[in-house]
C-alpha cells in the first residue's frame, strides 16, 4: 500500500518586534518556519498504519518552495520513504492547491491520502475535501485514529463528531482523510536518522500546466488582536443594584500607581520606599515567610 501524506510548510508568527505600524509591527525575524502540526499527526498515523500492516510505502508531498527544508527532513527521519516537492511559487487558493496536489497523487498512484484537518495559518480546512473531489474518492474529516483492513480494501476510522462525541466509520479505499489533533503524538526521530535524512534526495515535480488563476484571493491579513483586559467579578456582598452597576462600568476597582522619575538613585529610593510602605521589607514578615 502506498500512503501519501500532504504536508504544508507554514510561516508562524511568534512575536511583534518591528517598528513600522503599516506592517503591523512585524519584522522578518518574528516568523519561524515549521510544519503544520495537523500534518505531523497525519505522518504519525501513516507510520503506525505501515507498522501495523508490516509493509507499505509512505510519501510526503509538499507544495511550494522549501522554506522549512530542515523540518521536512525531520519528517523523513521519522520514517517516511520519499519526499516529493511540487516546485512552484505561484499564489494559489485552496481549490488550485487541491487540483495540483491531486494530479501529483494520481501520478504517484496513492492508495491512501492523509492531510491535516486545517493549516495553522489559513485554517480554511478545504483542501482535503477538494482533493477528494478531483480524485473522485471518498473523504472523511477530522479523524483521530486509523486502522486499514487490507483484505477488505477498507479502513476503520475514529473521528470527532463535536461536543465530545466520537464515531467509528468504515470507508472503502482509496480515500482521502483529514487528520485532527488527538491523543496521538508525533514520534521524535533519533540523531542517526536525522543525520541520514540530511542527504536524502528530494524529488521535484512540476505541474505548471495545471496552474489556474485563483478563484479566491486574500487581499489583506491581520495579526491576532490583543486579548481584552479581564474585568474582576463584582463584590457579592453588595446589593444587586450595585453589583449590576459594577458590571456596567467595568468594576469600580481603581488602580493607583506612581511614575518614578529622576536619576537611577532616586528611582531606587522610591522603589524601596514603596516596598516599606506596603510592608514588603519588614524583617518580621520576611522571617515569617521563610
Amino acid at each position: 500500500m502506498r500512503i501519501i501524506v500532504c504536508v504544508k510548510q507554514i510561516r508562524h508568527t511568534y512575536a511583534r518586534t518591528g517598528m513600522d505600524p503599516e506592517k503591523h509591527f512585524l519584522a522578518p525575524e518574528d516568523r519561524i518556519y515549521r510544519i503544520n502540526p495537523y500534518d505531523e499527526v497525519a505522518i504519525e498515523l501513516a507510520l503506525r498504519t505501515k507498522e501495523h500492516m508490516g509493509a507499505g510505502e509512505i510519501i510526503i508531498l509538499t507544495l511550494g518552495p522549501l522554506i522549512a527544508e530542515a523540518e521536512l527532513r525531520r519528517c523523513l527521519a521519522m520514517g517516511a520513504d520519499d519526499l516529493y516537492q511540487i516546485d512552484t511559487a505561484a499564489e494559489m487558493d485552496s481549490w488550485s492547491k487541491s487540483r495540483v496536489l491531486a494530479r501529483a497523487i494520481k501520478d504517484a498512484q496513492g492508495d491512501l491520502v492523509l492531510c491535516g484537518k486545517e493549516s495553522l495559518d489559513n485554517q480554511s480546512g478545504q483542501t482535503g475535501a477538494f482533493m477528494s473531489q478531483h480524485l473522485a474518492v471518498p473523504f472523511v474529516s477530522a479523524i483521530t485514529d486509523l486502522t486499514v483492513l487490507e483484505e477488505r480494501r477498507s479502513a476503520t476510522l475514529q473521528r470527532k463528531a463535536g461536543r465530545g462525541v466520537r464515531e467509528v466509520i468504515e470507508c472503502p479505499l482509496p480515500a482521502v482523510f483529514s487528520v485532527d489533533l488527538g491523543p496521538i503524538e508525533p514520534r521524535i526521530p533519533t540523531y542517526s536518522d536525522k543525520k541520514q535524512a540530511r542527504s536524502f534526495p528530494i524529488r521535484k515535480l512540476s505541474y505548471d500546466n495545471e496552474l489556474k488563476p485563483p478563484k479566491i484571493v486574500s487581499t489583506k491579513t491581520f495579526p491576532p488582536s490583543p486579548r481584552p483586559k479581564k474585568v474582576p467579578a463584582p463584590d457579592n456582598t453588595l446589593e444587586a443594584f450595585y453589583r449590576i452597576q459594577e458590571l456596567l462600568i467595568g468594576s469600580r476597582i481603581q488602580k493607583s500607581g506612581e511614575m518614578l522619575r529622576g536619576n537611577p538613585e532616586s528611582q531606587v529610593e522610591g522603589i524601596i520606599a514603596f516596598l516599606q510602605k506596603h510592608g514588603f521589607l519588614e524583617s518580621g514578615k520576611a522571617q515569617k515567610e521563610q
